[in-house]
C-alpha cells in the first residue's frame, strides 16, 4: 500500500493511529522511507521528498488524528471519556491529571509529545481538551511537533531501506505461514465438529 499509494497511506496509516491505540504509526512512517523514496539519493537531495511525500501527508495525519481525543474531552467531558475510554486508551483521572501537570505549559507539551517517540500521543491530546485549550493553539503545537517526528524517522527509514527490506521480507514470510497454520487449525476443527455432530445423530 506504502508503495502504490505513498502520501495518502502515510496520512491513512497515522490517521488510524488516534483512533486504534497498538497501531504502530511509526513504523508506518518508517516504513514510508525505505519505500517511497528513492534510493540513492544524497541526505541533501532526500530532504525534499521526505518533506513532501512523508513529512507533510504525516503531520497532517497526525493533526487530525490528534482532535478525536481532544473533541471528546473539550465537548463531551468526563461522561464521554469514560464512554469511549476504551478506544482512547486513558481514562478522566488519568487526562485529569496529566492536566494538572501540564497547567501553564500545555503548547510546550504539546510539542514535546508529537517530536519524542514514546510519549502517548493521545492523553496530552486529552489533557488538553479538559483545559479547554484554544482549538487554534491545540492545532498549531500539534503541527509543529509533528514535523520533526516525522522527519526523524522519515530519515531512519530511508537509510536504512536495506534493513527493512530484509527484515519485511522476512516478517511476510512468516505471516503467509503463519496465515496457512491458522487455516489449517480451523479446517481441522471443523472436520472435528462435523464429525462429532455426525456420530451424535447417529447414536441417536
Amino acid at each position: 500500500m506504502l508503495a502504490e499509494h505513498g502520501p495518502a497511506a502515510v496520512f491513512l496509516g497515522v490517521l488510524i493511529d488516534a483512533f486504534i491505540i497498538p497501531f504502530p504509526s511509526q513504523l508506518v512512517v518508517i516504513a514510508a522511507g525505505a519505500l517511497v523514496i528513492e534510493p540513492g539519493l544524497t541526505p541533501a537531495g532526500a530532504c525534499g521528498p521526505i518533506l513532501w511525500k512523508i513529512v507533510l501527508p504525516g503531520t497532517l495525519g497526525l493533526t487530525l488524528g490528534a482532535f478525536f481525543p481532544y473533541g471528546v474531552a473539550y465537548w463531551g467531558g468526563k461522561p464521554a471519556i469514560d464512554r469511549w475510554k476504551g478506544v482512547l486508551g486513558f481514562g478522566w483521572d488519568d487526562a485529569a491529571a496529566s492536566g494538572d501537570r501540564l497547567q501553564g505549559r500545555l503548547g510546550p507539551a504539546i510539542f514535546a509529545s508529537r517530536a519524542a517517540l514514546v510519549i502517548p500521543l493521545t492523553l496530552i491530546s486529552g489533557a488538553a481538551g479538559i483545559l479547554r485549550m484554544p482549538v487554534a493553539g491545540f492545532t498549531l503545537w500539534t503541527a509543529l511537533g509533528s514535523i520533526p517526528r516525522c522527519l526523524l524517522l522519515g530519515y531512519l527509514g530511508w537509510l536504512f531501506r536495506d534493513s527493512y527490506r530484509s527484515a519485511a521480507g522476512k516478517l511476510g514470510a512468516a505471516q503467509a505461514w503463519g496465515g496457512a497454520a491458522v487455516l489449517l487449525l480451523l479446517l481441522a476443527g471443523g472436520v472435528w465438529l462435523w464429525r462429532r455432530k455426525s456420530s451424535s445423530s447417529t447414536g441417536r
